[in-house]
C-alpha cells in the first residue's frame, strides 16, 4: 500500500513539473515573441551577438596578436615618425583601421577591446541585480519594520554620495584593477534595482495569491522566493540591462581620467592613450572606432531594456 501510494505521490510531481515545464516554455515563446516586435530590441541583440561572436573568436578575428607592432619593437627614425599611421593594405603593412602612436594594430585592439567591455557590462550588471533585487524583495515584504527602515537608510546615505566620485575614490583606494572597478560601479548602481523592487513588491504583497500563502502557514522565505520573486524577476531583467550599458560607460570615464587596469585591452584606455599622446584631431582612425564601438554597446543594452519594459508593461512608453 505504501509502495503503490510513492507510486502515487511521484506521478503526482512529475505531473506537476511537466505542467509548470509547459508553463515556463509556453511563457518564454510568448515573451520572446512580443520582444521580436521591438525594432529597437532586435537590433539591440543583433549588436550583442555581434559583439560577442568577436570577443568570443578574437584570435580567429584579429588580423594580428596583440603584441605585433607595425614596424617591430625597434623602428627607424622614419618609421617611427610616420606613426600612428592611417590604414593601410600591404604597404608597407596590414592594418586596416590604421596603427595608434606606438605601431599597434587599431582593428587588434578593438576586437580584443570587446572582451573587457563586455566583462565589465555584464559583470557589473549581474551583481547590481543580485544586491539590488533581494534587498528590494525583503525590504518592500517587511514594510515599515526595522528591516526595512535599516536596508532604506543605506539606500538614502548611498544616493547622497556623488556617483562618479565615489567610484574614482573606491577604485583608487582599493587598486585600479577590472574586479575593483567593477565593484566601485555596483556600489551604487543597485540602488535604483532595490528601490524600484521594492515599490513592486509592496504592490504584490496586497494581491489574494501572496494573502492565501500567508494563510496557508507558508514561510516568509517561502513566500518571498516562491510567490513574489517570480513576479519581479522581469523588472529586475530590465535593469539589469540599463546596468550593464551604465557601467560600461562609466568604465570607459573611468579609463579616459586615466584610473582603468591598463594591462587589460579596452576601448576606453585607447581613447585615454590618443588623448595623451595628442593625436584626437589628427588621428581619427584611432579616435572613432572605439568610440563607436562604446557607443553601439551600450545603446544596444539601453535598447533590450527599453523593449523589456514595452513586453512587461505594454504601453507604458505611450
Amino acid at each position: 500500500m505504501s509502495e503503490a501510494s510513492d507510486v502515487g505521490l511521484l506521478s503526482d510531481w512529475v505531473i506537476r513539473l511537466r505542467e509548470r515545464g509547459y508553463a515556463l516554455r509556453i511563457g518564454i515563446v510568448r515573451t520572446w515573441g512580443q520582444f521580436t516586435q521591438s525594432r529597437l530590441g532586435v537590433i539591440g541583440l543583433a549588436i550583442i551577438t555581434a559583439i560577442s561572436l568577436m570577443a568570443i573568436f578574437a584570435p580567429v578575428l584579429a588580423p594580428h596578436s596583440l603584441d605585433w607592432q607595425a614596424y617591430g619593437s625597434n623602428p627607424t627614425f622614419d618609421q617611427a615618425a610616420s606613426l600612428p599611421h592611417p590604414p593601410a593594405f600591404g604597404d608597407p603593412f596590414f592594418a586596416p583601421l590604421g596603427t595608434d602612436s606606438l605601431g599597434r594594430g587599431i582593428l587588434t585592439r578593438l576586437i580584443y577591446g570587446s572582451r573587457t567591455a563586455l566583462f565589465i557590462g555584464l559583470a557589473a550588471g549581474l551583481l547590481s541585480s543580485l544586491v539590488g533585487v533581494p534587498l528590494g524583495v525583503v525590504s518592500g515584504y517587511y514594510n515599515n519594520t526595522w528591516v526595512d527602515e535599516t536596508i532604506q537608510r543605506v539606500v538614502d546615505v548611498m544616493y547622497g554620495l556623488p556617483f562618479l566620485p565615489l567610484v574614482i575614490v573606491l577604485v583608487f583606494i582599493n587598486g585600479v584593477t577590472t574586479t575593483n572597478i567593477i565593484l566601485g560601479i555596483v556600489a551604487k548602481s543597485w540602488l535604483n534595482n532595490a528601490i524600484v523592487i521594492r515599490g513592486q513588491v509592496l504592490s504584490l504583497s496586497e494581491r489574494p495569491f501572496v494573502e492565501a500563502a500567508k494563510a496557508s502557514g507558508a514561510s516568509d522565505f517561502r513566500i518571498m522566493w516562491r510567490h513574489i520573486l517570480p513576479n519581479v524577476l522581469p523588472l529586475g531583467f530590465i535593469y539589469l540591462a540599463q546596468d550593464a550599458a551604465f557601467a560600461i560607460l562609466i568604465q570607459a570615464s573611468l579609463a579616459f581620467l586615466g584610473l582603468s587596469d591598463f594591462t587589460a585591452v579596452s576601448w576606453g584606455t585607447m581613447l585615454q592613450w590618443i588623448q595623451v599622446e595628442g593625436y584626437i584631431y589628427t588621428a581619427p582612425w584611432w579616435l572613432f572606432p572605439p568610440g563607436l564601438m562604446i557607443a553601439f554597446l551600450a545603446a544596444s543594452f539601453y535598447f533590450i531594456g527599453y523593449s523589456l519594459e514595452d513586453v512587461m508593461n505594454p504601453g507604458g512608453h505611450q
